[in-house]
């Protein structure tokens, strides 16, 4: 008996650290936190813009529930792509419009004139790009939490079917804004949590995860604190399986894909039920080579 409770306790340990060493690959406990530093050096690339997006004209949105139907059974599935003309696809039960030259996600549904409507359930958003973006580019774009209290934002980019299909293939289950289906569904992607007011740690750090897996894997300085009300520009620099994050002008994180780094897909926006409104300007997108 001694015997085995001494081989017991032995275990103990080795199986608290595997589950640590577990939770920590798959949940994403903090890696070593990145300091910021100095803007992009392109200095060894060839841009070539690929797109610009100012909002200064009307554009097509579609919503998900739009190219969804549900089966006898009840269950929902996609009945049809976006067409030719569509610009954004939005999903979840929001609003999303384009006015006074900016795109505006919120977490509740607009009336016709532009105004929030009261008293409905509030719902993450997921706006996506109908745009396909080279695998190695460079993208930037302004963004304004509008006083915000509370939630958080994301971008998602490369993303596609976990077998490279396009994100709104009909044989790809709806998303619904359900955040699990983001990062651990049938899509993947990369996606950096920018901007946040969930807690203070979200508040005060920059988090690259590669999904599916919901992996963290870099962190840093987020540069987003402060009052809420402010524009902040977000770059996005990949080449191959290198990624960096630029925010105001300043790199907070650098990491290396070594695994097998994702190629072209969209661009999508990520807000949580918690804010108020997100506006995003000045979009565009370069593709990147080397000189």
């Amino acid at each position: 008996m001694k015997a085995l409770e001494s081989t017991n306790k032995r275990r103990k340990p080795l199986v608290a650290a595997f589950l640590f060493a577990t939770i920590a690959t798959n949940v994403g406990f903090p890696q070593q936190m990145q300091e910021p530093g100095l803007s992009l050096d392109l200095s060894k690339y060839k841009l070539s813009l690929v797109y610009v997006n100012n909002f200064s004209e009307p554009q097509k949105i579609i919503f998900e529930k739009d190219l969804t139907g549900k089966l006898p059974s009840g269950e929902q599935v996609r009945t049809s792509v976006p067409d030719s003309g569509t610009v954004w696809v939005a999903e979840g039960r929001g609003g999303v419009d384009i006015r006074g030259g900016k795109l505006r996600v919120s977490p509740l549904p607009f009336d016709t004139v532009g105004n929030q409507v009261k008293g409905e359930p509030r719902s993450h958003m997921v706006v996506w790009t109908k745009e396909i973006f080279p695998a190695d580019f460079l993208a930037e774009f302004e963004m304004n939490p509008a006083g915000s209290t509370n939630g958080l934002t994301i971008v998602f980019f490369c993303a596609g079917g976990k077998n490279r299909e396009d994100i709104f293939d009909e044989s790809l289950p709806p998303r619904n804004a359900d955040y699990k289906n983001y990062h651990s569904g049938s899509i993947a992607n990369y996606s950096d949590a920018y901007w946040s007011r969930n807690t203070e740690d979200e508040a005060t750090t920059n988090r690259l995860r590669k999904n599916p897996g919901f992996t963290l894997e870099a962190q840093g300085r987020s540069l987003t604190t402060g009052t809420t009300d402010t524009t902040h520009r977000v770059r996005i620099f990949k080449y191959g399986g290198h990624v960096e994050i630029e925010i105001n002008g300043r790199i907070v994180l650098k990491w290396d894909d070594t695994g097998t780094p994702l190629g072209a897909g969209h661009i999508g926006f990520r807000s949580m039920e918690g804010v108020s409104l997100v506006t995003y300007d000045n979009f565009k997108v370069w593709k990147i080579t080397k000189k």
